[in-house]
């Protein structure tokens, strides 16, 4: 038998659990640069950019540009750093009809000033531990792959830019539902 690759994976898995490296996605939703200074090194986020910084794990402080300081001792692999003090939603994408438990508690959010009931949460902390799937501004998938045991669903992070054009969208679609079963005729 060849054991090398197996070997090899688990060596890997081993490494990459036990890394003493923590990543940050410092991310800005805005339309203008945003910085700030993890200890002493200087980050500049173009906008609608995420920035990736990497440090050890342990004590750090995030410096924003309002002078803020935010001190944590970061042990997990990722996060996301929210320079600007955004909300962003968390949703639950469900592929298929299967009915699952949310990954999300059912609650009542306030997310840029409206009420939403549902399986959703509002991320605004400085420092926050990445929970989802896909970040602010990528794309789910249309399609996934599930393997028996596997959960049909994607968390999504979206921020407020995100959000707006899905609602236009859904509106738009909407519009277009209701106009064709009128019988009426869409022009441009």
């Amino acid at each position: 038998m060849n054991f090398k690759f197996p070997i090899f994976i688990l060596a890997t898995i081993l490494f990459t659990a036990c890394s003493n490296n923590v990543d940050l996605a410092i991310d800005n939703p805005t339309s203008s640069i945003i910085t700030c200074h993890v200890d002493s090194l200087y980050v500049e986020v173009p906008p609608k950019e995420v920035v990736w910084v990497e440090m050890g794990k342990g004590e750090h402080t995030i410096t924003l540009s309002n002078d803020s300081v935010v001190k944590m001792d970061f042990q997990k692999s990722v996060y996301m750093v929210n320079p600007s003090l955004s909300q962003y939603l968390m949703y639950e994408e469900v592929y298929g009809n299967s009915p699952i438990t949310s990954a999300i508690t059912s609650k009542t959010v306030n997310f840029l000033g409206l009420e939403m009931d549902g399986n959703y949460a509002v991320i605004e902390d400085v420092v926050n531990d990445v929970l989802w799937d896909y970040g602010p501004r990528e794309s789910l998938p249309e399609m996934i792959e599930i393997e028996a045991g596997d959960r049909p669903a994607l968390l999504k992070l979206m921020d407020a830019s995100e959000f707006i054009e899905q609602v236009s969208q859904y509106e738009d679609t909407e519009e277009v539902v209701e106009s064709e079963m009128s019988g009426e005729e869409i022009l441009d």
